[in-house]
């Protein structure tokens, strides 16, 4: 599999939520407080993971009609 770090901020930002609900749920507050701190010192403003999760969520919740728009969107470096 290629790596794509577009995609790849986004996923690691649904699995630490994913963990921290996990966590709650089972009564763990203090893994949940771990996770929870991870996001909280890098997806701060002003990291790159900020950005990079702002321009993921940008791409993510856009809607675009016209299929090269699209294309030429994804296969951005």
């Amino acid at each position: 599999m290629k790596h794509n770090k577009k995609r790849n901020v986004g996923i690691i930002y649904e699995l630490l939520l994913k963990h921290i609900c996990t966590k709650l749920l089972e009564g763990n507050k203090k893994e949940a407080k771990v996770a929870t701190k991870i996001i909280e010192n890098h997806f701060k403003q002003g990291t790159e993971l900020y950005k990079e999760f702002r321009l993921f969520n940008a791409l993510a919740k856009s809607t675009v009609s016209d299929t090269f728009i699209t294309y030429k969107l994804l296969s951005l470096n």
